[in-house]
């Protein structure tokens, strides 16, 4: 074989090695690149389930949030109803007129006992006399006194003596009677 023959042939079988290397890798690299995109889907798919069920709860958790913040502003609106309720009798009750108003002082009277000192407004100041407070208390056989001073609360009466003071005021009353009263009153009104 001649010289040329040789290198022809050596170069040939380069050829054909270097071909059937580059369809080897050929080869490989579409499965590596199979394999790449197998696992893109999966991770896209994977993705998509995670991001639905994020949202799934994302929107579950808003949904809870927004009732609960909507239950806050119910009870804060029924507590501003049941407040107004408790004012408007505070109300009331500061507006009676002077007979009413001299009778419901007289019947705390009850509570006085034995050296108390009567603290009223300047209105309760003006309906009670010294007179009037005498003879309600003689039926018990109690002595007290009015105090010279008006204190300035709404209406009532405070009773001073024996180291206790009896709050008869109309607001610790109403604020009394609140907390007593409150849950039935909100069963009534809002069953």
């Amino acid at each position: 074989m001649s010289k040329q023959a040789i290198i022809d042939k050596i170069v040939d079988d380069a050829k054909l090695k270097a071909d059937s290397f580059l369809e080897e890798q050929n080869r490989e690299a579409e499965r590596l690149i199979s394999e790449a995109a197998e696992q893109c889907k999966d991770i896209l798919y994977r993705s998509q389930a995670e991001i639905a069920l994020e949202s799934e709860d994302i929107l579950s958790r808003s949904k809870t949030v927004a009732e609960l913040d909507a239950r806050k502003l119910l009870l804060k609106k029924k507590q501003e109803i049941l407040d107004s309720i408790f004012a408007r009798t505070l109300e009331k009750l500061t507006q009676l007129p002077d007979a009413q108003m001299k009778k419901l002082l007289l019947g705390m009277l009850k509570f006085a006992e034995d050296g108390d000192v009567i603290v009223l407004n300047e209105r309760g100041k003006a309906l009670l006399t010294k007179a009037a407070v005498d003879r309600a208390t003689a039926k018990r056989g109690v002595k007290v006194t009015l105090c010279e001073d008006a204190e300035s609360f709404l209406g009532g009466m405070i009773l001073r003596g024996g180291g206790v003071d009896k709050n008869l005021t109309f607001e610790v009353e109403v604020q009394l009677l609140k907390e007593e009263y409150e849950t039935k009153i909100a069963g009534e009104i809002f069953a």
